[in-house]
């Protein structure tokens, strides 16, 4: 019985020690890289229509927090740079926000309101990556508008943008590729506003 005891009151001390820990230390970001709502730009079209913003599909390379870095074949992440949320969540945001601002009688929703709506914008991720260095940061999106009672497809686009990070450090390179995240999804609501005509 004494063992018992004994071995009890080993495992209660280790255990309220808090030393011991098989979990590895979480790695902390020095930044988060976000797309402000502020930065997002109206479409030169009003919208017309009522559009739910689909999250974009995406490889697990652009699903997450961390910021994809092209050399050639490979692709590794950003050291200490994230993204503020994952990124497809983020780009939903950034296109909901500049049809938000285009001044027409049409509204732009998250598709997960599932609020009724004229058209849906489903989209995919092609490319969401800086380079190594000073290399060019990139962005490139697949674009569809579908009727959402006849689930016709509408209209359909592909989008791009480049941009030049002014440094190698890995903010300067974020804040490079935030910046042409923001160009492609004011491409996107601009292609979005023309295409969901009024019903």
């Amino acid at each position: 019985m004494k063992p018992l005891i004994a071995a009890a009151a080993l495992a209660s001390t280790i255990l309220m020690s808090g030393c011991l820990s098989v979990l590895p230390e979480p790695s902390i970001p020095l930044a988060l890289i976000a797309l402000p709502a502020d930065r997002a730009n109206a479409p030169a079209t009003p919208l017309q229509a009522d559009v739910a913003v689909y999250s974009p599909e995406s490889s697990r390379a652009f699903a997450g927090t961390d910021i994809a870095v092209r050399t050639d074949q490979e692709l590794v992440f950003l050291g200490d740079v994230r993204w503020s949320d994952n990124a497809p969540q983020l780009l939903q945001g950034a296109v909901v926000n500049a049809l938000t601002k285009s001044g027409g009688t049409g509204r732009a929703v998250p598709a997960q309101l599932g609020a009724d709506v004229d058209y849906d914008v489903r989209w995919r991720i092609v490319d969401l990556s800086t380079g190594r260095e000073t290399a060019p940061v990139r962005a490139e999106v697949q674009v569809s508008v579908l009727d959402s009672n006849t689930r016709r497809m509408v209209a359909q686009q592909s989008f791009t943008a480049e941009g030049s990070p002014s440094d190698r450090a890995p903010r300067a390179r974020a804040a490079a590729l935030a910046l042409v995240a923001q160009e492609v999804a004011d491409k996107v609501a601009a292609f979005v506003a023309q295409a969901a005509v009024a019903k």
